[in-house]
């Protein structure tokens, strides 16, 4: 970003830490401060009228959480929730969307960040219709972990049955199955990727599709 855009925006943004489960915003609920992830893992659910969840997408140190404001729109139909605790940057988000309309370098990369978000939920959609628990808890482990920068994630069995849309006893044996056969280590919640290649070859091609999307825009190494 440009030196003159970057000191538009920085001279707000406020520190912040972002523990797991703060909710950055809630459905229909007018969205006030953007939040740029320095560290931890944004969940974005799709929820019903019951409060049932499933989760469509992630952001971590790639994008941020709030970008429909920037198009025009206060409010969102979805949760947006932190299920890896970590720490970001606040700022209003009127100040970012006065930055973005001015075009630019930063518009720019908010259309970048927009379209990897568009294939993440298509895929997302696709990994639930067509793909089994094993192959979509392989495909969500490695995405956490890309997204957070770590192969150690803090999760629990029932966190994972929701966001996959699956029983707690299905995703029980498909977690024990990954730990079998030496791909994960899991433990009290907490599971450490042993053998990302091996989880690679067991996930579904919708890892890849949505991995070579963001390698293409913003590498590997971000």
């Amino acid at each position: 970003m440009p030196e003159e855009q970057y000191r538009a925006l920085s001279r707000f943004l406020v520190p912040v830490d972002l523990p797991l489960g703060m909710r950055l915003s809630e459905p229909n609920q007018a969205i006030e401060n953007i939040y740029f992830p320095v560290g931890g893992l944004i969940s974005v659910d799709a929820l019903t009228e019951r409060g049932e969840s499933v989760e469509v997408g992630v952001i971590g140190r790639e994008g941020f959480a709030g970008v429909c404001v920037l198009l025009g729109h206060r409010q969102m139909a979805h949760s947006v929730v932190m299920q890896g605790a970590g720490s970001g940057l606040r700022i209003r988000a009127g100040i970012v969307r006065e930055e973005f309309l001015k075009g630019g370098v930063f518009s720019q990369l908010v259309h970048s960040f927009l379209y990897m978000q568009m294939v993440q939920v298509a895929q997302s959609v696709l990994c639930g219709r067509l793909h089994s628990v094993d192959m979509r808890m392989a495909r969500w482990m490695l995405t956490a972990a890309d997204r957070m920068g770590t192969d150690s994630l803090q999760i629990t069995q029932e966190f994972l049955a929701q966001m996959l849309g699956s029983r707690r006893s299905t995703v029980t044996v498909a977690a024990g199955q990954l730990q079998r056969q030496g791909l994960i280590d899991y433990a009290r919640g907490r599971v450490k990727i042993v053998d990302r290649q091996g989880l690679e070859a067991i996930s579904c091609e919708c890892y890849q599709v949505v991995r070579g999307t963001y390698d293409e825009l913003i590498g590997r190494d971000y």
